[in-house]
């Protein structure tokens, strides 16, 4: 069975994400390649037209194949592309929801029924997108397994989803690297976030602007984007205790010299950022957003969307010692059930080769 990926023009996780799956198959010896076709970000109806029939084309070159496609749009030109009298298959994984106007959350549903209907299995990376998909006609929809990168992978620069080598994970029973080290009596808290509407930032300063009425603290985040001169003029207009670093190769690091981490997403997959953080034994205050919770189970502490109080609360509860320890052991043991390259692999054949015999 051949297999080949759909990939949209897209960066971040989605990328690294597509980027693992590729290198995963490869080392498996798989036969697996990308498409040569990119998907953009917005409809154009010839580059779409042109994009179908090239997959066509290649569709009916090699038979059997099965086509992986990742996102809204790339999932729904190759449902139109594939014909399944030729021993064609296709898989999609969602891992975006469609947010704008009304005119784009039509268009993105109307992509979705498509995609829904065309596709043998669908994999999504939230429960959200999970139900979506089934209420549009998909029928086998799974929960997509998303690892953090494996040990000794390399670590590149951040811009909201980072990747941390476990080499330098602490053993479960380890002490937090804080344990013995007196501390100074200012909360260093991390977030490690793209600069983007989705991240909840807004709400982040409007937590900023909270916390400093309390004890001191400090808010350090890690990643760049769209937002960073809207961010910037905010924390100067205001004087937040925050801090944009940018772009940062340094997460282990970062990490480790943090109290707790924290995400103010609005919506999320399943967050790479909170994986490195449970594995780094650090405490986290989560909104319950997307498939954040499929991450961090029971370790972290997750508030409502958008509930700045609740945030607020959640953060200033762990700034007792005592109690932060207690969830930074929590994150320790839910870091061993956290999935691995060798789960998204057995996945990927169960739902790329469907039981073909020569596997």
């Amino acid at each position: 069975m051949r297999i080949l990926l759909v990939r949209p023009a897209a960066s971040g996780g989605l990328a690294a994400h597509v980027d693992h799956e590729l290198a995963l198959l490869t080392a498996a010896g798989r036969d697996v390649a990308e498409a040569p076709v990119r998907i953009g970000e917005r409809p154009h109806p010839l580059a779409d037209l042109r994009t179908v029939r090239t997959l066509r084309e290649v569709l009916g070159a090699s038979a059997p194949v099965t086509l992986h496609a990742h996102g809204l749009r790339a999932g729904a030109l190759a449902a139109l592309a594939v014909r399944r009298r030729r021993g064609q298959r296709l898989v999609v994984t969602l891992h975006n929801r469609t947010v704008g106007s009304r005119a784009t959350r039509a268009v993105g549903a109307g992509l979705l029924r498509i995609l829904a209907r065309g596709a043998d299995t669908v994999l999504a990376v939230s429960p959200d997108l999970a139900e979506t998909a089934r209420r549009a006609g998909a029928r086998d929809v799974r929960h997509a397994v998303i690892p953090a990168p494996e040990p000794g992978a390399p670590e590149p620069a951040v811009s909201g989803e980072p990747t941390v080598s476990r080499e330098r994970e602490e053993p479960a029973d380890a002490p937090s690297p804080g344990d013995g080290v007196p501390r100074t009596e200012q909360l260093e808290i991390l977030v490690i976030a793209r600069l983007a509407a989705q991240k909840g930032l807004d709400d982040l300063l409007d937590v900023a602007a909270v916390l400093r009425e309390g004890a001191p603290v400090r808010i350090r985040v890690a990643g760049d984007g769209p937002l960073h001169g809207e961010l910037s003029a905010r924390l100067r207009a205001e004087h937040l205790p925050v801090e944009l670093l940018g772009r940062r190769s340094d997460v282990p690091a970062l990490l480790a010299a943090a109290d707790l981490v924290v995400s103010a997403a609005h919506w999320e997959g399943q967050p790479v950022s909170l994986q490195e953080a449970l594995r780094a034994g650090r405490a986290i205050v989560a909104t319950d957003a997307g498939g954040t919770r499929w991450v961090t189970g029971d370790a972290a502490t997750l508030v409502p969307v958008g509930d700045v109080p609740a945030l607020a609360a959640a953060i200033t509860a762990l700034a007792d010692p005592e109690a932060r320890r207690i969830a930074e052991a929590a994150s320790r043991r839910r870091a061993r059930d956290l999935p691995t390259a060798t789960d998204l692999l057995v996945q990927l054949d169960e739902v790329l080769v469907a039981g073909d015999s020569d596997w």
